[in-house]
């Protein structure tokens, strides 16, 4: 399902929610286990990251890469944070290098 799209800028404007939207420990474990991937694969391939999350009034997604992910809190380029517990889903996306990497390793 398609949420609006946001810039990072935007994230401060919005009441994010303060509940766990995930209930499930299983969820929470796969959860950051991915958001900790999308920081290696920034790293590696400088590749980004969709993140779907809850605000008090509607799920949105941001679009960015993921530099750093704490106990408690994801950091996105430029200095932006977002609580993890308001992050429902995350999705790496393919950036040019890596879909390099692989037509190259295809040969």
């Amino acid at each position: 399902m398609a949420h609006p799209i946001i810039l990072k800028e935007q994230i401060a404007a919005e009441l994010l929610s303060n509940e766990e939207v995930l209930q499930s420990a299983e969820a929470r474990h796969a959860r950051k286990n991915k958001l900790l991937q999308a920081v290696e694969s920034n790293r590696l391939y400088y590749s980004k990251a969709k993140i779907v999350f809850e605000t008090t009034k509607e799920t949105l997604e941001v679009i960015d890469h993921i530099w750093a992910v704490t106990d408690n809190h994801v950091l996105l380029r430029g200095g932006i944070t977002l609580p993890i517990s308001c992050i429902k889903e995350v999705e790496i996306q393919a950036s040019r290098s890596s879909l390099g990497m692989v037509a190259a390793s295809r040969n």
